[in-house]
């Protein structure tokens, strides 16, 4: 047994040597990561904290709070850019920063001649664009790069054809929602080529705007661009078109944004049932109409020459 033993386990001096230092290398290969992470917890710490100094800067930097404070204090009002008082750019929530890269830009000969150019100044943000907009108002002057009247004669200085080109644009900022096309809506404030468009397409298919604050039905349309363009627009109601209420199939009937599909159909079957509307007011026996959709509706239908 012991020679057997001898034979497969006995080792010399030099292998015992090398067993042993393999054992070793083992060991420290299981004890170094162990070992890693304590050594490096104090610089781990360290860099944990430049990194909460650096996201502290950043803070700072970006100013969160007082710009908050500065737009919840804003007084908003009707503006030309070109020009305006620093004070004035403040009140309309701007900071020190904002204000300067704007009188930096006039400085060096930049002018404002459309709502968008406010977009050019690198300080003013898409949110700050998107209050201050409905407010710009840019002078015909301003628009055709003429000087200003302050330094000009009392006549302007310039041709009758550009003086009367001025008038055509003064005039096109009091507008007949239910005549003007998406053109003359662009030159209203806060309106650009895609609101002019739905504000077309949802006059079409209303039949002409009863009054102005159905502007507010159009997609996308909120009360601030709403008042910042209500002094400029009327609606001549004799230019909408009307639905003969005793003549109108379904599809007419449904086609108007302000009619539903049940109520079009219930509208058919109670004149199959009834026969013709005597009156509008009949339209109040359907069993889902109120007074507020009766009130919305009944602009647009007539029962007169059916």
């Amino acid at each position: 047994m012991y020679r057997w033993f001898e034979k497969y386990f006995a080792f010399s001096r030099s292998e015992l040597t090398g067993i042993c230092v393999l054992g070793v290398l083992l060991l420290a290969a299981w004890i170094a990561p162990y070992l890693y992470r304590a050594w490096s917890t104090p610089e781990d710490t360290a860099l944990s904290a430049h990194i909460d100094d650096i996201e502290r800067f950043l803070a700072t930097a970006s100013e969160p709070a007082p710009a908050a404070d500065r737009i919840a204090a804003a007084e908003y009002f009707p503006f030309d850019p070109n020009g305006l008082a620093v004070v004035d750019w403040k009140r309309l929530g701007l900071s020190d920063r904002q204000v300067r890269m704007i009188k930096n830009y006039e400085a060096k000969g930049g002018r404002f001649r459309r709502r968008e150019d406010l977009k050019k100044i690198y300080a003013i943000n898409a949110s700050d664009y998107a209050r201050l907009e409905p407010y710009i108002r840019i002078k015909a002057a301003a628009i055709y790069g003429e000087p200003d009247s302050a330094t000009v004669p009392s006549d302007g200085g310039r041709p009758p054809a550009d003086r009367s080109r001025e008038m055509v644009v003064e005039e096109k900022l009091y507008l007949d929602l239910n005549t003007a096309d998406s053109l003359d809506l662009q030159a209203l404030p806060g309106i650009g080529p895609v609101y002019a468009s739905r504000i077309v397409r949802f006059r079409d298919r209303l039949g002409g705007f009863h009054q102005a604050e159905q502007l507010l039905d159009v997609y996308g349309f909120d009360t601030l661009r709403y008042d910042g363009l209500k002094t400029y627009v009327y609606v001549d109601t004799t230019k909408v078109t009307k639905i003969a209420l005793n003549l109108a199939d379904y599809a007419q009937l449904n086609n108007h944004p302000f009619i539903s599909a049940k109520l079009a159909n219930l509208i058919i079957q109670y004149r199959k049932q009834h026969g013709p509307y005597r009156a509008l007011t009949d339209l109040l026996r359907i069993a889902i109409m109120d007074e507020e959709i009766f009130r919305k509706i009944v602009p647009y239908l007539t029962i007169a020459n059916d």
